[in-house]
């Protein structure tokens, strides 16, 4: 299983407006370039002290002695939210919302654990790619949440328009 879609569907269009006041509510501390992450929000933060916990989770964890587990407390924007079900529904640890913009991809890695996917806006021509099994998957902006083994060599390519997803650390066992 690369991708398979889970039983947990969300109200899309919910999402969307709840994203919509959320990014409204909050602004700038969503969002921060500050180390190069312009494109990534957290929706949960670590147990640790932290200046913007809205960036905590963004990037590679590696650049601080967090580990993935860490990241399990909701962000107060995202109290009472669909977002807040998703977390709490998967059980998954380090939540945020990522924006891959128009023609962009990422470089072929893997993560220590496989990752929960909801796409919030997405194009028929954004894909995961699998290169070591020449798989090639796209991911529906349906409601559904999509469990990735992103344990596996994998990147992503946006080859249209920007696209918005949800993704979820899956806990550990």
């Amino acid at each position: 299983m690369l991708i398979e879609r889970t039983d947990w569907s969300y109200d899309l269009d919910k999402c969307l407006l709840e994203w919509e006041l959320i990014q409204s509510r909050l602004g700038g501390v969503l969002w921060s370039d500050a180390e190069g992450f312009i494109n990534q929000t957290s929706l949960q933060h670590s147990n640790k002290f932290v200046n913007n916990p809205y960036q905590d989770g963004v990037g590679s964890i590696i650049r601080t002695d967090n580990v993935t587990s860490d990241f399990v407390i909701l962000n107060e924007g995202y109290e009472d939210t669909v977002f807040a079900d998703v977390i709490r529904d998967t059980g998954g640890v380090r939540a945020r919302i990522m924006i891959r913009q128009m023609h962009t991809t990422y470089s072929v890695h893997y993560d220590k654990t496989p990752r929960y996917h909801m796409a919030l806006i997405t194009n028929p021509d954004a894909y995961f790619i699998f290169p070591t099994l020449n798989e090639i998957i796209h991911i529906p902006a349906d409601g559904f949440v999509y469990e990735v083994d992103t344990t596996i060599p994998h990147s992503f390519v946006n080859c249209g328009e920007d696209r918005t997803h949800l993704v979820i650390s899956k806990r550990s066992s």
